[in-house]
Parts: structure tokens; C-alpha cells; sequence
């Protein structure tokens, strides 16, 4: 059984509706389970106990929520431990531009983790709020990380 995070920060509820998504595309691949958590009630012991990871977060004047930059600051300490490890990122803003999820994706390549696939930078101001059939890509994201998750701990399996 391998672990996925879903680490998200959500105020409006719409952010959390694209983090949802992404979980259930997570778990409808066998062998993965999915733990979903506010970065607010993050631990660093989350992001290092995981396999993998999805995060996401509001666009807020084209960066990542602060509150996001934060829990990352603080766990600069255990980059080491995180390295190698398969995330995706997605947004949720004003636009469909992609600056805030750049940020995302910038400073997990800082912890030397690896992106699997292309995020996806939710345009609020373009779609409105996701609807049932927008949310579709957002749980193809989910699987694809699990099954990248999945094939990386068949091919190498702890000891």
C-alpha cells in the first residue's frame, strides 16, 4: 500500500472542491490510499511519511497561499528526506494563468522532489466556480500521481 498527501489550502471551499477531486482520482487506483490535509493542520511529518503528493492552493495575487509558503519554510529542515518523491500541484484563482502554480512547482523542485505531470491552474474568473464535469481532469491528475506512485515502490521496494 502506498500513501498519497493531498496537502491543499482552501478559504472559499473552491480550492478544496479541486483537492477532493484529485482524491478520488488517487483512490480509484488499487493499492494507493489518501490522506487529505489543510496545510494549517499539516505536520512535516506528513510530508515525509507519504509516498507521494498533491498540492494545492488559491492563486493570491499570482503566488501560492501564504500560509502555504509558510509550512514550506518550515519544513526546509527535512528537504533531504523528501527528495526524489512524485508530487503534482494544482491552483485555483482569478485567471487561468499559471504564476501561483509555477510557485508551487518551484519550490518542490527546490526540495529536489519530482513532477509527474502538468498542473492545472483552475481559472475562477474564466469557468466560475468547478462544476462536476470541469473536475474531471482534476481526478485524471490524482491517478496519474498514484499510479506513478504505485510503479515507483514496485520497481524500488523498502527494506
Amino acid at each position: 500500500m502506498v500513501k498519497i498527501l493531498v496537502l491543499y489550502y482552501s478559504r472559499s471551499g473552491n480550492t478544496e472542491t479541486l483537492a477532493k477531486a484529485v482524491a478520488e482520482g488517487a483512490r480509484s487506483v488499487e493499492g494507493v490510499t489518501v490522506e487529505m490535509k489543510r496545510v494549517d493542520y499539516a505536520t512535516v511529518e506528513d510530508i515525509i511519511s507519504c509516498d507521494g503528493m498533491a498540492v494545492g492552493s488559491p492563486n493570491y495575487f499570482g503566488y501560492m497561499a501564504g500560509i502555504m509558503k509558510d509550512y514550506f519554510d518550515k519544513a526546509w529542515s527535512v528537504r533531504d528526506k523528501l527528495a526524489g518523491k512524485p508530487y503534482i500541484a494544482f491552483t485555483c484563482g482569478g485567471g487561468s494563468r499559471n504564476t501561483a502554480l509555477l510557485s508551487i512547482e518551484h519550490v518542490l523542485n527546490a526540495f529536489k522532489m519530482e513532477k509527474v505531470a502538468d498542473g492545472i491552474a483552475w481559472g475562477l474568473r474564466d469557468h466560475g466556480p468547478p462544476s462536476e464535469r470541469d473536475l474531471t481532469p482534476l481526478r485524471k491528475l490524482g491517478e496519474t500521481l498514484a499510479k506513478e506512485v504505485l510503479k515507483r515502490k514496485v520497481e524500488t521496494p523498502k527494506e
